[in-house]
Order: C-alpha cells, then structure tokens, then sequence
C-alpha cells in the first residue's frame, strides 16, 4: 500500500519534478552500485593479512562514528588500511593516516610491503582517503600534531611495543575518541598454543582496562 501511495505522488508531481526525482533515484543507485563494486574488489585482493574479518569491523566503526582523522600504526599490504578509507570515502569525510616503515621488523613478513600497499589503495581509488606514512611510530609522533577520532594499533605485538604505541598516541586521542588493539586474546585457547612467548598485547590491554579504560 505505501509503494502505491508512493507511485500516486509521483504520477501527480508536474514533469520537471519527476525527471528531478528520477535522476536523483538513479544518482542514488550509482552510488550503491559503485560501493558494491569497491566492496566487490576488496574481497578480491590477497591482502596475505592476519586480520581476516576485523577488517569489516573496523569498517563498520569508522562508517558509525564519522571520524575526521584516523590513525593505524601497522598497515603491510593495507588490508586495514583499505577498510577504514572504504568507510571515509563513503563518508564523503576524514583520512587515514598509515604508518609502518614497511621493512623488516620482528613483527611482520620480514619483506618491503610498500609497493603492495600502494597497489591495494589505487586498486580501490582510495588515494584520497588515506596517507601513508613510511616511518616507525616513534619517528611518526615526533611531529603529530593532528587530534585522533580513532587509531588502530596493530604494530609491535611485544608489551613494551604496545605500550610504547599507546603512550606516544593517546595523548592526541579526542575526548570520546576510539583506541583499538588487534591481537588482544591470543592468552585465551585456541589461539595461545600459536601465540608467540614474547606476544605483550593482551597483557597490556588488561593493564588498560584495570586502570578504567
């Protein structure tokens, strides 16, 4: 009944106003069809990552919270990267702002991962949403300025590597802005047989949450 309605509304509108309102549906459409197509794409890329699904989580938090300025520290080929410029493009607002020296460290694939980062983010036209930023975290704070909506920590796993990520950003963090860890319960089965003996993020987030976070 109310598509009928609808459909009445239209057929009575004068001719200018329905050819507005049919190149605004279709103007809709397009829209839908490319961020399918995008979303399409991702899912395509072999991103190699350890993220797997949290990838659509991060997604869904920076689409809710309309951030202004995002920050990873951590990015490799740029599956989390991909994900967070997805939803501020289809937020038509904010940057990601992705650091990582894309080089061997104790915490990755011991590879240059730069050009397959720069590759994933032109493959999904996502140059304008996000930045990278070739540098460890500790280089990267010495000039950050920027005050964060979100940052996602997912660098060095050890507990002094997340503390130091958490002590060099969080002062830049907004009030009510959002501090998310990646890897926060491989000391829980089944992950902590594979989890690494010198792996501090769970640790450290527990030291967080004790102390009201």
């Amino acid at each position: 009944m109310a598509s009928l309605e609808k459909l009445a509304r239209f057929v009575r509108k004068p001719l200018n106003d329905k050819w507005a309102a049919t190149k605004a549906t279709i103007g809709e459409l397009n829209k839908e069809l490319q961020v399918a197509f995008m979303h399409f794409r991702a899912a395509q890329i072999e991103f190699n990552s350890g993220l797997g699904n949290a990838g659509h989580v991060l997604y869904g938090l920076v689409r809710s919270l309309r951030p202004d300025v995002c920050v990873e520290i951590g990015s490799a080929r740029g599956k989390s990267a991909c994900y967070v410029g997805m939803a501020l493009k289809e937020n038509q607002r904010g940057r990601l702002y992705a650091i990582d020296p894309h080089c061997s460290t104790a915490w990755n694939d011991d590879i240059d991962t730069a050009e397959s980062f720069r590759t994933n983010i032109s493959r999904l036209g996502l140059s304008d949403q996000v930045t990278m930023i070739r540098s460890t975290s500790e280089d990267a704070a010495r000039d950050w300025h920027r005050p964060i909506d979100l940052i996602f920590i997912d660098g060095d796993h050890s507990y002094a590597g997340a503390k130091r990520d958490w002590e060099l950003f969080a002062p830049h963090v907004r009030p009510f802005g959002l501090v998310v860890f990646h890897d926060t319960i491989w000391d829980l089965p089944p992950w902590r047989e594979r989890a690494r003996a010198d792996m501090g993020v769970p640790r450290f987030v527990d030291e967080l949450r004790e102390q009201g976070f």
